[in-house]
């Protein structure tokens, strides 16, 4: 493979460059890093095996257990002509071309590191930074019945969606759509919906006065916080944590505006069952707005880089870091009472919210013990349309280095009905008074297991299979 190609390669992960003992700015230190990152692939000219070869320099780097557990071979040709249809969807996915690349991601016993061919790289990717897209307007509705009529409020207006670009408003009362007269929110969900481009007309009354709007229906990211309330207490849902979404800033920008909107209220629920995790930045933000300056969100240790002179280039190789998150203010929902709602479902990032305020504040969870996943990929895209790898690259400890990995963080209130979950978070957020006294699990779940990893389903994995809780690498 030549070396224009190797740039090509290199230049996605520049996040190296930081883990060096020397700088670099010019083109030709670019080379020369690539070159010693990479020594061998000027001599592969083969494209699929020079992704074998990236992809094994890349869990020889980063994989946390490729050598803690010696895991990996000595050399990326022990893998070459080894795989087969029975590698390619176990961990991840590949097409014939690329059965080598899986054969050797499935060698390793960690089951969150995988790989992906460049037929669903981007599909992938995609799945993990972003909430997931959907076509409609992006305007919710609430029914209000009082002693005079029944009507349709408009509650919420998504940022940059159809609604908001047309003119419509939190507040507004629907009273058409399409010509049809409407006070069901079944009824106007249905009917504002559509294909991509389709032109749906409502009258809503704002101030008293008629208006009539063209909506055209499209293609949005859907929120991934979600506000609500039970029995005058806010609830805050946190379905995942993304970098993209209705929001600029994502996940952090729904989740402050939440807060914001619900500023001055003494309790607040945070619910987050059936959150699988995210991008770590996201989350550990999100965490620290709940916290005061100083206090500490979650200790990583993680695989990095190191470089020592090797002749006239350098040598690179893998060692090990302490990178401790903490809150640089104090976080602007730190003065609030928290009940927390966590289930089974609930992993990685979530875990990491959740242990962040367990070890900080003692705030009481609601629930089932979680899934007990404390450790984080990194994703590194080798080129744009090519690979896509998800390489475990670290394990987080809460404040007093006390992880869940594998145990699970446990609930105050073990309750395994939804309703009855969220009856008793109310409850307890009333009261608050409530000091969490319980702490992460004792016996191992196993999830981590060879043994335990799930069987080829012989489907592309989707967005809830994989966002557990990844470190992003642009």
């Amino acid at each position: 493979m030549d070396l224009k190609k190797t740039l090509a390669i290199f230049g996605a992960i520049p996040f190296l460059f930081s883990a060096c003992s020397q700088t670099t700015s010019s083109s030709s230190d670019e080379r020369d890093i690539a070159a010693d990152l990479f020594p061998e692939m000027e001599h592969i000219n083969n494209e699929y095996e020079a992704e074998l070869y990236f992809n094994y320099e890349m869990l020889d780097l980063f994989y946390i257990y490729a050598h803690m557990r010696n895991e990996l071979a000595d050399d990326y040709k022990v893998y070459l002509n080894k795989g087969t249809s029975q590698d390619s969807r176990t961990k991840g996915y590949c097409s014939v071309d690329y059965y080598d690349v899986c054969y050797m991601y499935n060698q390793m016993a960690d089951p969150f590191t995988r790989y992906f061919d460049p037929l669903v790289a981007d599909q992938i990717y995609s799945s993990i930074l972003e909430s997931e897209s959907i076509v409609g307007i992006g305007a919710e509705v609430e029914e209000v019945q009082d002693s005079a009529s029944r009507y349709l409020l408009i509650t919420e207006i998504y940022p940059g969606s159809p609604a908001q670009k047309a003119g419509l408003k939190v507040g507004d009362i629907v009273t058409q759509v399409d010509g049809l007269n409407i006070t069901s929110a079944n009824n106007f969900e249905n009917m504002c919906t559509g294909n991509k481009g389709d032109v749906i007309n409502i009258v809503v009354t704002r101030n008293s006065e008629p208006i009539s709007l063209n909506v055209t229906v499209d293609e949005f990211n859907e929120p991934s916080v979600k506000l609500t309330y039970q029995d005058s207490i806010p609830v805050i849902q946190i379905k995942e944590f993304v970098v993209t979404s209705i929001s600029d800033s994502g996940s952090y920008g729904e989740f402050v505006a939440a807060l914001k909107k619900t500023e001055g209220a003494t309790s607040t629920i945070i619910d987050l069952r059936d959150n699988p995790g995210g991008e770590t930045e996201q989350c550990a933000n999100m965490a620290a707005e709940l916290l005061s300056a100083g206090d500490t969100v979650v200790i990583d240790i993680e695989a990095t880089v190191d470089s020592i002179a090797n002749g006239r280039g350098m040598k690179y190789f893998q060692i090990f870091d302490t990178l401790t998150v903490t809150a640089e203010h104090d976080g602007i929902g730190k003065n609030r009472y928290y009940v927390f709602m966590a289930d089974t479902g609930s992993a990685s990032c979530a875990e990491t919210m959740l242990s962040a305020l367990t070890a900080n504040r003692k705030v009481p969870v609601v629930g089932q013990l979680t899934y007990g996943k404390g450790i984080g990929q990194l994703v590194i895209q080798t080129d744009v349309g090519e690979g896509l790898a998800l390489v475990t690259a670290l394990q987080g400890f809460d404040k007093n280095w006390e992880s869940y990995h594998d145990l699970g963080i446990v609930p105050d209130f073990e309750i395994d009905d939804p309703d009855a979950q969220m009856a008793k978070a109310v409850e307890i957020a009333k009261e608050a008074t409530y000091i969490r006294s319980a702490g992460y699990g004792t016996q191992k779940l196993n999830h981590f297991s060879k043994e335990h990893e799930h069987e080829a389903s012989g489907r592309i994995p989707t967005a809830k299979d994989l966002k557990l809780r990844y470190k992003i690498a642009k």
